[in-house]
């Protein structure tokens, strides 16, 4: 899975709310706050997408699980150690 979304789009000026004390201890160490406001929003979304598909999958894994046990491991029928 891989997130898609247009790197180059122009920026957009924002209104955010951040903790006082975090922002001073980013920009003391040089940190670049648009930039990891940036990779968060990059994070969250790319956290969601993973959700999506768990649940979209959700599904086909309890069912290829109920097949495992049911049937077992193909490793374990040709005595395959793993």
């Amino acid at each position: 899975m891989q997130l898609t979304y247009n790197c180059c789009a122009p920026k957009r000026h924002v209104n955010l709310s951040a903790n006082s004390e975090l922002v001073d201890l980013v920009r003391k160490e040089k940190g670049n706050l648009s930039a990891l406001f940036e990779q968060s929003m990059i994070t969250f979304l790319a956290e969601r997408e993973l959700m999506q598909w768990k649940e979209e999958s959700k599904a086909s894994f309890e069912s290829y699980n109920r097949m495992i046990e049911e049937r077992g491991l193909v490793s374990d029928e040709i005595g395959l150690l793993l």
